[in-house]
């Protein structure tokens, strides 16, 4: 319960994007490195989880850190550059719907030169706009 902001921010962004597999993120005190509680209260650090589980963590670190500078100060605009890359498609979708999520608070722009990404975001994107450069 002591655990900052950022952290619950983005413990509750990474049980999202895990779809409840993992179900919260702390820090230990004293350590920099965040660990991880899986839905069987099994703790992992982030060397025990598997490449798109990291990046899920990171992005919910990321988000969770937006997260709260907005609810601190101004919102100004989320950009962000094939940040899906390396999803496989559920986890990248889920991502996606986040992103969306966070657009309902603040401008954001994703950057990818994938089609199958652009068109994910399509299919989620809801009332939101999204913007082709070709």
């Amino acid at each position: 319960e002591r655990q900052p902001a950022v952290i619950k921010k983005a413990s509750e962004f990474f049980s999202i994007l895990t779809e409840g597999r993992y179900s919260r993120l702390y820090r230990p005190l004293g350590e920099s490195t965040v660990t991880v509680e899986d839905s069987n209260g099994v703790m992992k650090g982030p060397e025990h989880l598997s490449r798109g589980t990291k990046e899920q963590l990171y992005l919910a670190l990321r988000l969770g850190a937006i997260g709260e500078a907005m609810a601190n100060n101004e919102r100004l605009p989320v950009i962000v550059d094939e940040v899906l890359v390396n999803f496989d498609p559920v986890r990248a979708r889920r991502a996606a719907e986040a992103f969306v999520k966070l657009a309902e608070q603040t401008q954001v722009m994703v950057f990818t030169c994938h089609p199958w990404i652009a068109d994910l975001f399509e299919e989620v994107a809801g009332k939101h706009r999204v913007i082709s450069l070709d």
